[in-house]
């Protein structure tokens, strides 16, 4: 038995001010008809129907959410009282999950990423599954690098446990977001992966690794399997969650245990973590000024992305901007200083501009 534990709790702040609060990056439709959110579960229905996905999100967006993907039953979807990490969020799944199954499957994934080929995702998400259903260890999906990227984390690869395709190995170590020297030499020497965040486990395995490496979580998890699926759920999660502790499962669990295996994956992959992001997504002109929900008129102007809400954008004389147009906000930056939006939108709240998160 399988189950897919989609994450849906992050806010998307990178994508302000399409991203808000009610509405974060998981639930915008950036490119295509479906959002990030619909797309995820989409992708994942030839391994798990709707009855057997599990959906982690927070209280800010959930009404949001639910009505995104209908078919995902309501009792499904569970939501967090305060975000905690992807430590705890991760352990709720899996305590829900064994309530049912503990020997089950779970399928671990963001719901904001974009997959180049589906196929090969599911091929390589059900090597992954086959080895944590024989296996007691936890199986991450490495991905190939394309490039000397700084903003992600890197998996060192061990020796070859089974030769696949894709292969599966043991996990040397894990790596932080490197300095681009280091990025360059990881692309180089072959034996680092890209930590995509996406994860195969049994529901059982990954609640044992949690009570050896992260005590205090296991005994608040403990304290709250009972009363999952239960109509006790909600208060039970209201008074206990926001005390668990805030740990990622990479620095809480992953980096800790001996028993994890990394499965290398080249199915092509976006986390879509930021604008400058969309540069690779979205159509270009000429002058590699990219567009969304509008339309651009360029002269002596190159390299900007913009999301127009629907309207003409007239750029004259400008160069590798990120502009962004909702109904109440206007945002231009400079494509390189994305990751000071978390400063501006802290700018923003303590002016009293709530209502704009």
């Amino acid at each position: 038995m399988m189950y897919s534990v989609i994450m849906a709790g992050g806010r998307g702040t990178r994508f302000w001010p399409a991203s808000r609060r009610q509405r974060p990056k998981q639930l915008l439709t950036l490119f295509g008809q479906r959002s990030l959110l619909q797309r995820t579960v989409d992708r994942m229905a030839p391994l798990t129907p709707p009855e057997r996905v599990v959906v982690v999100t927070a209280a800010d967006h959930a009404e949001a959410l639910a009505e995104q993907i209908p078919q995902v039953p309501a009792k499904n979807i569970l939501v967090e009282p305060e975000g905690r990490n992807t430590a705890a969020a991760a352990g709720l799944a899996a305590a829900w999950v064994a309530r049912r199954d503990p020997s089950a499957v779970c399928l671990v994934l963001p719901a904001d990423h974009l997959i180049d080929d589906e196929g090969l995702f599911l091929s390589t998400f059900e090597r992954a599954a086959e080895a944590a259903a024989a296996q007691d260890a936890l199986i991450t999906m490495g991905l190939k690098p394309t490039f000397a990227a700084t903003g992600y984390g890197y998996i060192e690869i061990g020796p070859v446990l089974e030769p696949g395709p894709p292969a599966l190995h043991q996990v040397a170590a894990f790596h932080e977001k490197p300095e681009p020297a280091v990025a360059e030499s990881y692309l180089a020497g072959g034996r680092h992966l890209w930590n995509s965040g996406m994860f195969a486990w049994r529901a059982e395995v990954l609640l044992k690794e949690i009570e050896v490496h992260l005590p205090s979580l296991a005994e608040g998890l403990a304290g709250l399997a009972e009363d999952l699926g239960t109509e006790r759920q909600e208060g039970t999660l209201a008074r206990h969650y926001p005390r668990l502790p805030a740990i990622s499962v990479d620095y809480g669990v992953l980096e800790k245990t001996k028993n994890i295996r990394v499965v290398a994956a080249e199915f092509g992959w976006s986390d879509v973590g930021s604008w400058e992001a969309m540069a690779e997504l979205w159509d270009c002109d000429g002058q590699g000024n990219a567009c969304h929900q509008g339309e651009i008129v360029g002269h002596d102007a190159k390299d900007n992305l913009v999301s127009a809400g629907g309207r003409l954008a007239v750029l004259l004389g400008v160069d590798n901007q990120v502009v962004v147009v909702t109904d109440d906000v206007v945002l231009v930056m400079d494509r390189s200083r994305g990751q000071e939006l978390g400063e501006i939108l802290k700018t923003i709240k303590d002016s009293g501009l709530d209502d704009h998160l």
